[in-house]
């Protein structure tokens, strides 16, 4: 009996020191697993970096529906289209009687005074061409009274019709140029005193003029400002009532 009980004291006293001596040794595997984890200052120390997921909510699509355009038919009312008719205009034609071109012949009276007249006059004015010169209105006035001069309008027959210098014969230089006028059969005597013309700033009287010289004829003049000098001067002119 105390055998058996002196044998349970030290089975229990081997029990718990093999109890003790595992709890021993697995404090010491704790201990120096826990020391090999340690850091030191030569080993770095790696922080975990830390990962957020963040989960974006799902996009919500709202779905826009636009009314379809109201379109507007607009009509605009037809144009009203007015026809005018205007009376055919009234044309009174009128008639002039065409002139009669005649051969004038200056009568030789007192050749002496008038070569002694002409030669001033040409010592006194501009000479554009030739024997041709220019003459104011009260030269010609002058060669008329004392010569007998004969002035020709220069410009077409339908300006003669309307307006001409009094006792003026038509004879239009683009006649002449044409060849359906001849000057010699309208001026015979070529000693006559011719004085040309045409309108102010129209070169047409002194075209005519330099036609003349050429054909032969000696004393060839040129009205300075055409037929309004004249006119203007307060001479003879004949004028043509066209009604419009």
């Amino acid at each position: 009996m105390k055998l058996r009980s002196f044998l349970g004291v030290i089975l229990t006293v081997v029990v718990l020191s093999i109890g003790l001596v595992s709890i021993s040794g697995c404090s010491t595997t704790v201990t120096q697993t826990s020391s090999a984890i340690q850091p030191t200052s030569e080993t770095p120390v790696v922080q975990p970096t830390p990962v957020t997921t963040v989960t974006a909510p799902a996009p919500v699509v709202m779905a826009v529906t636009t009314p379809a355009p109201v379109v507007t038919t607009v009509t605009a009312p037809v144009p009203v289209v007015m026809t005018v008719t205007t009376p055919a205009p009234v044309v009174i034609a009128v008639t002039t009687p065409a002139p009669v071109v005649t051969p004038v012949t200056t009568p030789a009276t007192s050749p002496e005074s008038q070569q002694l007249l002409l030669a001033a006059i040409r010592s006194t004015n501009v000479q554009p061409y030739g024997g041709v010169y220019y003459v104011n209105a009260v030269t010609a006035k002058t060669l008329v009274d004392q010569t007998q001069a004969i002035f020709l309008d220069a410009r077409y027959k339908v300006d003669y019709d309307v307006s001409h210098v009094s006792g003026a014969i038509s004879l239009p230089v683009s006649s002449v140029w044409a060849g359906t006028v001849d000057p010699k059969t309208v001026l015979i005597d070529k000693d006559a005193v011719l004085i040309a013309y045409c309108a102010p700033g129209c070169p047409a009287g002194l075209e005519l003029a330099e036609e003349l010289y050429v054909l032969g004829y000696h004393n060839v003049f040129v009205l300075d400002g055409g037929y309004l000098v004249w006119q203007n001067a307060g001479y003879a002119m004949v004028t043509q009532n066209v009604t419009p």
